[in-house]
């Protein structure tokens, strides 16, 4: 089964994202003068953490709507990974010659770590762009 049929739809997703009380955690003790907010999405099949760091005079609750925006983009694709994730998944995928997955947003920085993994590995990089998502495809040179 793949990461993407393995994840649940996006409503049920969109509905994980409403915090309990259990899961809140708030640290008052702090040696930055800004604050910070991590959220976590958890799947059967994956983990993702979504974080935005404030800096003086930013409000908390512009911060937590910064992580909030990204965790929902990432939820409502339906894609597999998000996008930091998508950025790390590519080298693993590359040393063990190929395969495929979907990811919400492609990055500048994704694209630039799928040019150096080709530079050191035999194998080819490629974005396709669908209507929700897009999908990285790594293929062993032949």
């Amino acid at each position: 089964m793949s990461m993407q049929t393995a994840l649940s739809s996006p409503a049920a997703r969109l509905a994980a994202m409403r915090p309990t009380p259990s899961a809140l955690r708030v640290a008052t003790m702090s040696a930055s003068p800004g604050n910070a907010v991590l959220l976590t999405v958890e799947s059967e099949t994956v983990t993702e953490v979504f974080s935005a760091i404030g800096e003086r005079g930013v409000r908390a609750e512009a911060v937590a709507r910064e992580a909030a925006l990204e965790a929902r983009r990432y939820l409502a694709s339906g894609a597999a990974v998000g996008e930091h994730l998508g950025d790390q998944v590519m080298l693993p995928m590359a040393l063990a010659g190929g395969g495929s997955y979907t990811l919400d947003h492609v990055s500048h920085h994704a694209i630039t770590n799928a040019e150096v993994i080709t530079h050191f590995l035999p194998v080819t990089i490629s974005f396709e762009q669908g209507e929700r998502f897009n999908t990285c495809h790594v293929r062993a040179k032949i």
